[in-house]
């Protein structure tokens, strides 16, 4: 029979519990009774569970790795940038990885990583369930969440305020007299996009206009080549305009969405901004230059990447505070598409 080492996740299935309620046992945290805690153990010692993993190599503080979905992505890319940037300057060694939304493949980053033990992680995770990161950190390795959010509070968080992104950018649509919107964003169950969602149902509550919301399914597992989805808002707009959805004003979970919607608009003669108005999401370089220019949520990249390396190399240098969630505010920059 083949020897595998247990996991968080084996022990906490066999025990019908979930990774985090585990993980706090283990660790003697708050919220967890004292008889669940005693089974946890029970079980731990009974497989032969042990965290930090029994003859780990010490971690290499002058190393930092970094765990995206995608470098090809327009936001993993200028974060990576930023990441590499600021590790660089303080000294450190920077090593990247990919997970190309695959859960399996970030677990098996994540082992490469339990093993090599980098003295630190800054990982946009697939999902905020990803057991794997707690792992790491329970090996003594900090872990830093970018962009997406991990469940449990157990590590540090830095990310973009999704939802206020998109009130903000429907309030704007809305002031400016828009009667009906159709909201076009990604359908993938991760927390950035449900944050748009719900930042646009808030802002649409209690409005007398129309909101129309369209999900497109994802392409992020289709990602060997560029992120280019215009096509994708391209489709979904069409779709609107063909299945007879009257509105006067789109907005776009991502500018590529944004960028298709426009041609859409265009090919059935739809004016922007004269008949329908369209906000993208991201800011993305090409924003400025299409005519006419497109209104878009700006988002804090750089500051994001700059903040991300400082709290790591913070815990690289032993800090043991409370962990921290920071969420910092975009900016709507409104341009010729929507005024």
């Amino acid at each position: 029979m083949t020897d595998r080492r247990h996991t968080l996740d084996d022990l906490a299935s066999t025990l019908g519990l979930s990774a985090n309620t585990v993980s706090r046992a283990l660790r003697g945290k708050d919220g967890v009774g004292d008889a669940t805690r005693q089974r946890v153990l029970d079980e731990a010692a009974r497989i032969g569970y042990s965290t930090p993993r029994a003859g780990a190599t010490a971690p290499h503080g002058d190393s930092v790795a970094l765990c995206v979905p995608s470098l090809t992505h327009p936001f993993a890319s200028e974060v990576a940038a930023a990441i590499e940037t600021g590790v660089r300057a303080a000294g450190c060694t920077l090593e990247i990885f990919a997970t190309n939304e695959d859960p399996a493949q970030e677990e098996q980053i994540a082992e490469q990583l339990l093993s090599s033990r980098p003295g630190g992680v800054i990982t946009i995770p697939v999902h905020a369930e990803s057991t794997c990161w707690q792992r790491v950190s329970e090996a003594g390795t900090p872990v830093v969440a970018v962009s997406r959010e991990l469940d449990g509070d157990e590590g540090d968080f830095i990310g973009v305020d999704s939802g206020h992104g998109t009130y903000v950018a429907t309030r704007h649509l809305l002031g400016d007299g828009a009667d009906s919107i159709l909201y076009l964003d990604e359908e993938l169950a991760i927390g950035t996009i449900a944050a748009r969602r719900q930042g646009f149902e808030r802002a649409m509550a209690g409005a007398t206009s129309h909101a129309r919301i369209r999900m497109i399914p994802t392409r992020r597992y289709e990602n060997a080549g560029s992120q280019w989805r215009a096509q994708e808002g391209y489709r979904a707009c069409l779709d609107a305009l063909s299945g007879g959805d009257n509105f006067d004003a789109v907005l776009c979970g991502d500018d590529f969405f944004a960028l298709g919607a426009m041609r859409a608009l265009a090919e059935n003669g739809r004016r922007v901004p004269e008949d329908v108005r369209v906000v993208g999401y991201g800011d993305l370089p090409f924003a400025e230059w299409l005519t006419p220019s497109l209104t878009s949520v700006a988002l804090p990249v750089r500051l994001i990447g700059e903040l991300a390396v400082a709290n790591v190399l913070q815990r690289i240098g032993g800090s043991v505070s409370a962990p921290s969630r920071r969420l910092i505010r975009a900016e709507l920059v409104v341009r010729s598409s929507s005024s």
